[in-house]
């Protein structure tokens, strides 16, 4: 089901906000892989699993996700075992662990495709957590409004 969604979304052009499993799923999707198990990435520091903000991530400044959140290091949440492995061929890695570990992607040709590996959901309190949903939403709104003209014309 989430599949068919998404290559719906995909097909429309419609917003799309991947987080965690579902970043995980449009690199899937569009022909990347998946590391099943990234516990050895953390051999000489532990692996972060926290929903408060304890990983750090390097993000491209220049990206959407960059000039969303303003900020080249951001600290991050971390719930997760798996991680992109091979990159989709049309997504570009825009935010990494220090370690190398893929933490964001982005479809470059859409209006609106970012995919975020931590949970901005769970950090509420945090301002530029908060951007990435302001971003989503704003977007889909002036979608909405294109829409809603080529109708009426």
């Amino acid at each position: 089901m989430e599949l068919y969604y998404l290559e719906r979304a995909f097909d429309k052009q419609l917003p799309v906000l991947g987080i965690c499993r579902g970043t995980q799923l449009i690199n899937v999707k569009l022909g990347g892989s998946l590391y099943q198990d990234i516990g050895g990435f953390y051999g000489e520091i532990p692996q972060v699993y926290s929903i408060l903000p304890k990983k750090k991530v390097k993000i491209d400044a220049e990206s959407r996700l960059g000039k969303i959140l303003n900020a080249a290091d951001l600290s991050v949440n971390a719930l997760h075992n798996q991680a992109i492995s091979d990159l989709a061929d049309p997504l570009k890695v825009v935010a990494r662990e220090y370690n190398g570990i893929v933490q964001a992607v982005e479809f470059p040709k859409h209006p609106f495709l970012i995919g975020v590996q931590w949970h901005p959901e769970y950090m509420p309190q945090i301002k530029r957590q908060r951007q990435i949903f302001k971003a989503l939403v704003q977007t889909a709104r002036s979608g909405m409004s294109e829409n809603q003209q080529s109708e009426q014309n």
